[in-house]
């Protein structure tokens, strides 16, 4: 997947330095031309001169130069300067013979003017052509020089342009960057506010978003709306389904009961049928409630409080199991669902109470440490293998050589709660019983 900021950077940047190179180029020809337009004139004020001094001595057409014109004349501090006077019959009255004559290629819009290249000794010249009619007689002068100061112009010119036109290209591409990360600034609002979210918030997105990417989180408010209507219906289906269930099976159950099944053959694997049956009922209608409570409303919580008030259900079952239930309750308080967190603290105890031997011992404990309370369950009992903890908490999903007569809700329930609550869940084996130890973390509050 490519990077939204750097496929418009790879778009723009390109298109921006096409533009800067296009104008640096256009101005670069401007300026050479009136350049080198400064430097032809020059050269033909040269033929000019060269003009002035023609003279025409009896009959016959001179241009008499004495040596102080002369060294005046090709005095020049970059370049040489040559020079060429013919008159109509193309005879050369003075100067330089090897200067190349123009050509009718070389007509300027002006009548005769002319600006043209070209060589003397295998080195390049700029060459400026004049004609002068003196009575019923034409003369054509050249002068010509050579390209050093031209040369050197164009250098200046370049670099005169480069350097300013490489400061241009980084501020605007410094510019391009900052725009557009700027203009997709609301789309990291929108990963944001959709990354801080959990599993269970599926309201609409409520981040303002620029006009072209409202279809996008108008399209995915409707993806999350249409999640949770499904969400609704399935959660609703459970819990009617478990509604419907709860009292035939109540009634199954009561009537078993009064059969007396311990003292009726057959009847007592009816009954322990009809108790698992009416526990399982019982633990989809709380996971359909864990799951409706995706946003539950919180309020200060004692866990000491809470342990100590469900304390008296569980000890009838652990005496008949002979089992030890001991408690070590320091206070801890957090912030969450009364009826949901009881919930997860009896399936804890229940899974243990279930799992552990007669005669074995569960502790049950909560407290703070740092900024964390906790709810730590022990027991004496198998344990939990080390390759099943991942596993243990999915649904209906209970260990192959684990006995018992759970359903594999009852930890399920216990992570969807635990989930909704930003707690942690972690399974472990205990140092000082020797079987599992269920330790769930939660925020701390106050």
């Amino acid at each position: 997947m490519h990077s939204l900021r750097r496929t418009l950077f790879e778009r723009l940047l390109p298109a921006m330095l096409a533009l800067l190179l296009v104008g640096a180029l256009a101005g670069y020809w401007v300026a050479l031309r009136s350049a080198t337009k400064a430097y032809d004139r020059a050269l033909l004020d040269t033929a000019f001169a060269l003009s002035e001094q023609l003279r025409i001595i009896d009959g016959e057409l001179q241009i008499p130069l004495n040596p102080q014109a002369r060294a005046v004349l090709l005095a020049d501090k970059y370049d040489r300067i040559y020079y060429a006077v013919y008159d109509s019959d193309g005879r050369l009255l003075d100067g330089n013979p090897a200067l190349p004559r123009p050509s009718g290629s070389h007509d300027d819009s002006r009548e005769g003017r002319w600006y043209y290249d070209g060589e003397i000794a295998g080195e390049p010249i700029r060459l400026a052509a004049l004609q002068r009619h003196l009575g019923p007689r034409t003369v054509t002068l050249l002068a010509a020089e050579t390209l050093v100061k031209r040369r050197t112009l164009v250098r200046e010119i370049l670099f005169g342009m480069l350097i300013p036109e490489l400061l241009l290209a980084g501020v605007s591409a410094a510019i391009i960057w900052f725009g557009v990360r700027s203009g997709l600034r609301p789309l990291d609002r929108l990963r944001n506010e959709l990354s801080r979210r959990t599993e269970n918030d599926l309201s609409a997105v409520e981040t303002r978003v620029p006009n072209e990417i409202q279809p996008v989180v108008t399209e995915i408010n409707g993806v999350l709306q249409r999640l949770e209507d499904a969400l609704a219906s399935q959660r609703h289906f459970v819990a009617n389904a478990a509604h419907q269930l709860r009292t035939p099976i109540a009634a199954l159950l009561a009537q078993v009961e009064a059969a007396d099944p311990d003292n009726t053959p057959g009847l007592a694997g009816i009954h322990a049928a009809t108790v698992r049956m009416a526990h399982t009922v019982d633990q989809l209608l709380m996971l359909a409630r864990a799951d409706a409570e995706r946003q539950p409303p919180f309020a200060p919580l004692e866990l000491k409080a809470l342990i100590q008030h469900q304390a008296d259900n569980w000890m009838p079952r652990a005496i008949a199991r002979r089992i030890d239930l001991g408690f070590a309750l320091h206070e801890a308080k957090i912030a969450g669902n009364a009826l949901l967190i009881e919930e997860m603290i009896a399936n804890l105890v229940d899974n243990a109470l279930r799992y552990t031997p007669q005669g074995g011992i569960i502790n049950v404990s909560c407290g703070r440490h740092g900024e964390q309370a906790f709810i730590l369950v022990e027991d004496s009992g198998p344990g939990i293998p080390a390759d099943e903890r991942e596993r243990i908490g999915e649904r209906f999903y209970r260990p192959a050589e684990q006995g018992g007569d759970g359903c594999g809700l009852g930890l399920a329930i216990v992570r969807d709660i635990v989930r909704s609550h930003d707690g942690r869940l972690t399974i472990g084996s205990s140092q000082q019983l020797g079987g599992a130890a269920m330790c769930i973390d939660l925020p701390a509050a106050g």
